[in-house]
């Protein structure tokens, strides 16, 4: 809305790969709240930017008659 455009250099889908970039010193990083570790990234600092940006779904899909191991449950309950 202000008519300023981002400078991307460097992209990367894994957050920690981004947390990493951003200790570098090579910027800063956009990485979903659930990738934020109070502990382990306690050196960064986190900003609340949810309004910037819309929600968004994931979902789970297992094809039918798959024969669904205990960690496989485990992983849809965590998830």
């Amino acid at each position: 809305s202000h008519g300023l455009a981002p400078n991307v250099v460097l992209t990367a889908s894994d957050a920690d790969v981004i947390k990493t970039y951003v200790r570098l010193g090579m910027g800063i990083g956009i990485v979903a709240h659930m990738a934020v570790d109070e502990v382990t990234d306690e050196d960064l600092v986190a900003l609340d930017a949810t309004h910037l940006f819309e929600s968004s779904t994931t979902k789970i899909g297992i094809r039918r008659g798959t024969f669904m191991r205990s960690y496989m449950f485990e992983f849809v309950e965590r998830f």
